[in-house]
């Protein structure tokens, strides 16, 4: 049985290129290794970019990023630090060279189905 998820990435700042979104379902994949068809992308828009999903009832964790110069790739500089927007579900922030916990990005989708939103930051 699915319940819907609808993800909202808020804060983007131009309409270059895509917002990259995956959901993950355990710690074991997160940040990098979400199954296929858990990844989505859209064209940007300033301001928000709505996704939604289909997904079992459980624990997820989401993360996203401002692909903005398109080449399906989050942009890092020589020593790793962000060069293009990104964000994670409970609006959480990273640690200055990774990414939070899955534990504190995670929530419950419901049977019933969710909601979530989460800001993008850009260096």
């Amino acid at each position: 049985m699915a319940a819907e998820l609808t993800i909202t990435v808020e804060n983007i700042r131009s309409d270059k290129g895509q917002i990259r979104i995956s959901v993950y379902t355990s710690a074991a994949e997160w940040p990098d290794k979400p199954t296929k068809d858990h990844g989505q992308a859209k064209p940007a828009q300033v301001g928000s970019v709505v996704f939604k999903y289909d997904l079992p009832p459980g624990v997820y964790a989401v993360n996203a990023f401002h692909d903005e110069n398109n080449n399906g790739k989050f942009a890092t500089n020589f020593i790793g630090l962000p060069l293009e927007g990104y964000g994670f579900s409970n609006d959480v922030r990273p640690n200055l060279l990774s990414a939070p916990s899955f534990n504190k990005a995670a929530f419950e989708l419901l049977p019933v189905g969710g909601v979530i939103h989460f800001s993008l930051i850009y260096p």
